[in-house]
């Protein structure tokens, strides 16, 4: 955000200062999001941001904040690129009046946009044209420097955010590397932005088991192709049904816990940490809403004298490696 509260915990000194990442500020929608439409069949659709993952109706046309450093580097400003220059982008905000009727009168619009100065003061910043210059020229040059911008490996100075030395053990740190450390991936195990519990999923550093929020129904076994349980090549067909209140998002992993070692999963997607055979399944929109259904089949090949197929199916949410 370009603005602080008066009562600010880091302003008024007392308490500890806790920064959110996603904020309506009446924006409209990037011009690409005429193809959405199109593909939506709704041509009143807006691209309504946070709430499209969350689908939390507190989140509705919230968008991230981004960094305020290195702006100077950029051509084009905030989600919908409507915006070409930092004295743009600080006019906005000191005029405090939504580009968007839709966004701009939803009940999540932030009043850190509208009226920073609190309420009974007039809309925005109240900056004159001479103060917009002088913050924009701050925001652009005082919050800049070029050797935060791109990684040297011939420069001492560390950049903005995590560079190859960091994370790229197998070639900088060969010893953590053999410790099990993976490359491109943060020693704290958290992501490099926000460390909310969607964004540690989306980065596959984290799962959230949905078993209990998910209806599971065996449909049929066989099929062209296969057997029957016994067989060499058997398949096990599943709906899955979200009968919760909640949204399942990012990937759905139908994991077979405890399978035999005789048995393989023939259209597994990987194995996980303990070995477990799991199928990927990307979810319509990235989502499966309450009541809403899925099928999918899962494909194992018996090898000969294998027991039956027998293993308990859990489901986890989330990207990455289990």
């Amino acid at each position: 955000m370009l603005n602080k509260q008066v009562n600010d915990p880091d302003v008024a000194g007392v308490g500890q200062l806790v920064e959110e990442n996603f904020y309506n500020l009446g924006l409209g929608d990037h011009p690409l999001q005429a193809l959405n439409r199109l593909a939506r069949k709704d041509p009143n659709f807006l691209d309504d941001g946070r709430r499209e993952i969350t689908g939390r109706d507190n989140d509705a046309f919230k968008f991230r904040v981004l960094t305020l450093r290195q702006l100077k580097d950029a051509r084009l400003f905030f989600h919908n690129g409507s915006f070409k220059s930092v004295r743009d982008v600080v006019q906005y905000f000191n005029a405090g009046v939504p580009q968007n009727a839709q966004s701009g009168t939803a009940s999540t619009l932030t009043t850190r946009f509208t009226n920073p100065r609190g309420t009974g003061w007039p809309r925005g910043l109240g900056l004159k044209d001479d103060q917009v210059d002088d913050l924009a020229d701050f925001l652009e040059n005082g919050l800049y420097d070029s050797a935060f911008a791109h990684f040297d490996p011939n420069s001492p100075t560390k950049v903005f955010q995590l560079s190859p030395p960091d994370f790229l053990y197998s070639v900088y740190r060969p010893d953590l590397a053999a410790l099990g450390a993976i490359d491109r991936r943060p020693a704290s195990g958290l992501p490099q932005d926000n460390n909310d519990a969607l964004s540690r999923r989306d980065a596959g550093l984290e799962f959230l088991d949905v078993s209990g929020l998910l209806t599971i129904f065996r449909v049929n076994s066989g099929g062209s192709g296969y057997d029957d349980e016994a067989g060499t090549h058997v398949r096990q067909v599943y709906t899955i049904t979200n009968n919760s209140s909640s949204t399942v998002d990012t990937h759905l992993l139908m994991i077979a816990r405890g399978l035999s070692p005789q048995i393989e999963l023939e259209n597994a997607s990987g194995k996980t940490s303990s070995g477990d055979p799991y199928l990927r399944v990307f979810l319509p929109n990235g989502v499966l809403l309450p009541d809403q259904s899925i099928t999918r089949a899962l494909n194992f090949e018996r090898r000969q004298n294998a027991p039956p197929v027998m293993y308990t199916l859990s489901l986890l949410s989330g990207q990455g490696t289990p």
